[in-house]
């Protein structure tokens, strides 16, 4: 006997046993066709698929992180963002969705598409507060940094609000979606982490870090399927496995990573422009860092999410790269067929601590992986979407470790592209453009991942009431606060980049703290949390392993990027 739309299946409901488990209504099941027959959702020309996969990139890239920044609950959002038209229904499973009709003549670019979360929330909102309308406990619906940027994103596209759609990605949209947040610059670290660790602690290593973060992926799905309707961020899957104040902290640690992050791409800038001019002192690589990444926060949301995509085709160019430096040289040092001497066990066993943090920062997309998976066509394809999307990143990474430490030994750098730099005999103009191109990632993302937090600090600023009533006294004054928000925070990354110079060090850091805190303890816990009346003896034993394994490992990692070595 079916439940009745009211009443909540109960938290500790295993997955398997959820009625909607992998069963997300998507448009596929009620779309609207056009005058020939075909869903007006599928791209019609070759145009047309292009421009949607570069949507559905676009919307990945966008979301990264920002879903789960949540905005101060006095923070005037609304003078940001712009009522979009919608139409609300409420579905048979109880779900609000937000529907648009498409114009039978319509010829508007399916990439064009409008966010109604901030309809949706202050629908909700107005529901809730109603006094004649009491719906059994549900999630809050806290408004997120990324409603903001979508609107950001969206500004300057002419859109109907009777010709627009929400468009969802594809299975293949979602898996290249999947492996461009996975595959990152934590890629260059790969073959020092297997000079810390070794041949047999490296791969034992590598494959626990590769296994444990596909299995907690899908847990992912699991959760947000057995939280209560809307919840689409791990704040939501925090709020309901513990409670509401989880969603503050959350959007702390990502915060935080997010600054991390940008700290990485200063550093891996400067050593790149070091690489082609090795006569330049830290302080001016730093300061010509600051002049060049700080421009980019200013650009609009849009260029910045499509270009974005110069950071996974930089990882694939570095790849060919290494490998056709190493088959075109003969002898070492840097050459496939003549290795140098690598170790099946490091000589100086206090080096492994360390490489758990360089593995693990390749494996620190989870944070996406909701916003993903709400995205997809078809949800019930998700589990076999996370594998490919690992069978490639999993590929692509022991490719580029095996080759760089097989290549370099004991003499492996910080970076992959600094051996390629210094070692003689290979073929300028290949090395120039795969080491080039990494430069120009942190030109591509340093404004996407700094965006949400240059946001949330605005948003906190002018929630306070003196600055709220000293911007309203002129429109421009916000966008001062937002301007010397983007700059100071600049500034600030670049300092910090100045003082832990070490790029093995910072990724390091964010592998140790953040990647196993993100994308492997926190969606245990929830899941732990969330059934722990139904998981199997199998299921505990398992998630008990990998829990324990992965808090020693942040906790020794953490605690070895802080110590000097000898590296």
């Amino acid at each position: 006997m079916s439940s009745p739309v009211d009443i909540r299946v109960p938290q500790n409901t295993h997955p398997s046993r959820l009625p909607n488990y992998g069963a997300v209504e998507t448009s596929a099941d009620h779309e609207d066709l056009d005058m020939g027959g075909y869903p007006l959702s599928r791209p019609h020309s070759l145009r047309d698929a292009i421009e949607s996969f570069a949507g559905s990139y676009s919307r990945a890239s966008l979301y990264y992180f920002a879903e789960n920044l949540t905005v101060p609950s006095n923070a005037s959002t609304m003078s940001m963002i712009s009522p979009l038209p919608s139409r609300l229904m409420t579905d048979h499973s109880g779900d609000v969705e937000y529907q648009q009709r498409h114009s039978e003549d319509s010829k508007m670019s399916r990439s064009h598409y409008y966010d109604a979360t901030d309809t949706m929330t202050n629908e909700l909102g107005r529901m809730t507060t109603d006094a004649s309308y009491q719906p059994f406990p549900a999630l809050s619906r806290h408004t997120t940094v990324a409603t903001i940027l979508s609107h950001h994103h969206q500004q300057g596209a002419a859109v109907s609000a009777t010709t627009a759609c929400i468009p969802r990605s594809s299975f293949i949209q979602s898996v290249f979606n999947a492996v461009n947040v996975l595959v990152g610059i934590g890629i260059l670290a790969l073959p020092l982490a297997f000079r810390c660790g070794g041949w047999i602690f490296g791969t034992l290593i590598f494959l626990f870090c590769a296994v444990s973060t596909n299995y907690t992926a899908k847990l992912i799905a699991r959760c947000l399927d057995a939280c209560p309707s809307g919840a689409s961020t791990y704040g939501d899957m925090g709020a309901a496995a513990f409670n509401e104040g989880v969603r503050a902290f959350v959007s702390g640690v990502f915060v935080v990573e997010l600054l991390t992050i940008g700290i990485a791409m200063v550093v891996l800038l400067g050593d790149g422009v070091q690489a082609f001019w090795p006569d330049l002192t830290l302080v001016q690589v730093r300061i010509l860092s600051f002049i060049s990444l700080t421009p980019t926060l200013f650009l609009p949301m849009r260029k910045l999410a499509i270009t974005s995509v110069i950071g996974i085709a930089a990882c694939i160019c570095l790849l060919l790269t290494v490998l056709i430096d190493g088959f075109s040289k003969e002898t070492h040092p840097g050459s496939l067929w003549d290795p140098m001497d690598t170790e099946p066990v490091p000589s100086d066993l206090t080096h492994i601590p360390l490489a758990f943090g360089l593995i693990m920062a390749g494996f620190s997309g989870h944070a996406v992986f909701p916003s993903i998976y709400r995205d997809m066509e078809n949800p019930k394809q998700y589990n076999r979407m996370v594998d490919i999307a690992y069978v490639v990143t999993v590929g692509a990474y022991a490719t580029m470790a095996f080759a760089g430490y097989w290549m370099f030994g004991s003499e492996t750098m910080q970076e992959i592209t600094q051996n390629l730099t210094m070692t003689p005999g290979y073929s300028e103009w290949v090395t120039k453009l795969g080491v080039g191109l990494i430069v120009l990632t942190p030109l591509a993302k340093y404004g996407l991942m700094l965006n949400p937090v240059n946001l949330t600090g605005e948003l906190w600023l002018t929630s306070c009431p003196t600055i709220e009533t000293w911007c309203k006294a002129s429109p421009r004054r916000k966008s001062y606060i937002g301007a010397v928000v983007r700059i100071l925070v600049s500034l600030l990354v670049v300092y910090i980049a100045t003082v832990f110079p070490g790029f093995d060090r910072v990724v390091s850091l964010l592998g140790a703290l953040f990647s196993f805190g993100i994308s492997a303890v926190f969606p245990l816990l929830c899941y732990r949390r969330l059934f722990a009346d139904s998981i199997t003896f199998g299921e505990s034993v398992i998630n008990n392993i990998i829990l324990a394994i992965s808090c020693g490992m942040a906790l020794l990692g953490t605690i070895w990027s802080f110590l000097p070595n000898t590296l």
